[in-house]
C-alpha cells in the first residue's frame, strides 16, 4: 500500500480502524492471496449434496483455525453475524440458561453499547439485574457474569482478562467472566483459561462483516430459533464466504502479531507526538497498559465533532469513538471515566492497523497540527 493511499485522486489516510477495518482481499492492500478453500465453491453447509459437503468442510478447516489461535477446542466456538449477536447471545443466553436463580450481571459503565444494551434487556425481561459500576467497586464476593472488554475501545486500555477472571472467581467460585474481545483478538495475547466466554468480529481484523464468533464453555440459550446450526445455538445457514474471509484473516494477522504490533506502535508513536508541539494537547487513558492501535486525544477549545469533520475533508479519517454511539445523545464514556466535560467533548480517536505507516502519521500530523492552531485561533481559544 502506498502511504496515504489515493482515492479518486485524493488524499485518504484511515486511522478509523476500531470502527472497521479494510477487507484483507481489498484490492491493492495486499497480496495475501485468496480467503476461499480450493475446494469451496458455495453451497449449504447443511446440504448433503456435494457443494454442501464442501461448504462443511471448509467451515470445519476455518473452525479449527480459530480454535488453535484461541486455544480452544472446536466444540466451543459458535459462529455468528457479528460481534454484536455474539455479546447479546452470550448476556442474554446465559441470563435465559440462570434465569432460576436471582442472576446478577455486572459490567462497567463505559463498556460497548452491544454489553450495555443486552444487560438493560434482560432486566426488562425480568431474567437477571444489571450491576453498573467500576470494576473496583464491585461488591467483594458477589456471584454472577462479570462482563469486561479485553481491550477498550474507547481508549485502547488492555485488561489482563485471565488475571482479573482468576482474582473473580477466587473471591467467589460462582463467579461467571465474559469478555468482549472485538478489539483486543488477533491484536493482543489472550490466556482464556480463566475466561467463561470471549468474542470476536470479523470486521475487527480485516476479515468479513456479517461474521463473528463466540467461545463458550459455559451452558447457554440460544435466542434464534429454526434450525439445529453451530449444535443448535445459532439458527441460520452459516455464513461461510464471510467465515472463510475472516479465519484467512485471522490466520494472517495471528501469526504476524508482534510485527503488527511494532509497526502500528511506531505509527501511534507519531501522533502521540503531536503532545510535543501543541499546547493543551492530552491523551486519554485509564492505565499505562494501553493498546498501540488505539489512541484518544483531547484538543482542549475545540470540539471533537469539529475537528473529525475538518480532517475528514483533508482525507483523514478518524473518529469520535464508538460508532454505535456516534449518534446518541448521552453523556460521553469519557465522562463516565471521569474526565471532565471540556476533554471529553474535544476528544478524538484515531485507531490503526498493520496497513497504516509511519509516513501516512507523519502526513497527519502535520495536518492535524496546522488546523488546530488555525481553529483555536478562529475560536478565540488556546
Amino acid at each position: 500500500m502506498k502511504d496515504g493511499f489515493a482515492l479518486s485522486g485524493k488524499l485518504k489516510i484511515y486511522f478509523d480502524n476500531a470502527a472497521t477495518t479494510p477487507p484483507m482481499n481489498h484490492e491493492g492492500l495486499n497480496n495475501e492471496g485468496s480467503h476461499y478453500e480450493s475446494s469451496y465453491e458455495f453451497g449449504n453447509p447443511s446440504s448433503p449434496h456435494r457443494l454442501g459437503i464442501s461448504a462443511e468442510r471448509a467451515m470445519n478447516s476455518a473452525r479449527a483455525e480459530f480454535s488453535e489461535i484461541l486455544d480452544c477446542e472446536q466444540s466451543e466456538l459458535i459462529f455468528t453475524s457479528s460481534g454484536t449477536e455474539s455479546n447479546n447471545l452470550a448476556i442474554l443466553g446465559f441470563a435465559l440458561a440462570n434465569k432460576r436463580s436471582n442472576l446478577r450481571i455486572f459490567t462497567e459503565p463505559w463498556e460497548h453499547p452491544s454489553i450495555i444494551e443486552p444487560i438493560r434487556f434482560a432486566e426488562e425481561l425480568g431474567i437477571a439485574e444489571g450491576l453498573v459500576a467500576p470494576l473496583e467497586k464491585r461488591p467483594g464476593n458477589l456471584p454472577g457474569l462479570v462482563v469486561i472488554s479485553h481491550v477498550s475501545h474507547e481508549t485502547g486500555d488492555i485488561n489482563d482478562v485471565s488475571r482479573i477472571a482468576a482474582a473473580l472467581k477466587q473471591e467467589n467460585k460462582q463467579t461467571f467472566v465474559f469478555v468482549d474481545g472485538a478489539q483486543g483478538f488477533c491484536k493482543e495475547n489472550v490466556d482464556l483459561s480463566n475466561v467463561d466466554m470471549y468474542s470476536f468480529s470479523g470486521h475487527k481484523i480485516h476479515g468479513a462483516s456479517g461474521f463473528g464468533g463466540l467461545f463458550s464453555r459455559v451452558r447457554l440459550v440460544p435466542f434464534m430459533r429454526g434450525g439445529s446450526q453451530e449444535n443448535g445455538m445459532r439458527a441460520g445457514t452459516e455464513n461461510v464466504s464471510a467465515l472463510l474471509q475472516t479465519a484467512h484473516a485471522a490466520k494472517i494477522l495471528h501469526a504476524g502479531q508482534d510485527e503488527a504490533r511494532a509497526r502500528v506502535s511506531a505509527v501511534k508513536a507519531v501522533l502521540l507526538s503531536i503532545k510535543d508541539e501543541l499546547p493543551d494537547c492530552l491523551e486519554n487513558a485509564m492505565s499505562e497498559n494501553v493498546s498501540p492501535y488505539i489512541l484518544n486525544m483531547s484538543f482542549l477549545g475545540i470540539k471533537g465533532e469539529t475537528l473529525v469533520h475538518l480532517l475528514s475533508e483533508k482525507g483523514i479519517y478518524a473518529s469520535m469513538g464508538a460508532a454505535c454511539r456516534s449518534r446518541k445523545k448521552q453523556k460521553s464514556l469519557l465522562e463516565m471515566m471521569g474526565y471532565n466535560h471540556e476533554r471529553a467533548q474535544s476528544a478524538v480517536r484515531f485507531s490503526f492497523s498493520h496497513l497504516n505507516t509511519v509516513q501516512e502519521a507523519s502526513m497527519a500530523k502535520e495536518i492535524i497540527v496546522k488546523h488546530v492552531t488555525q481553529l483555536r485561533k478562529i475560536l478565540g481559544g488556546r
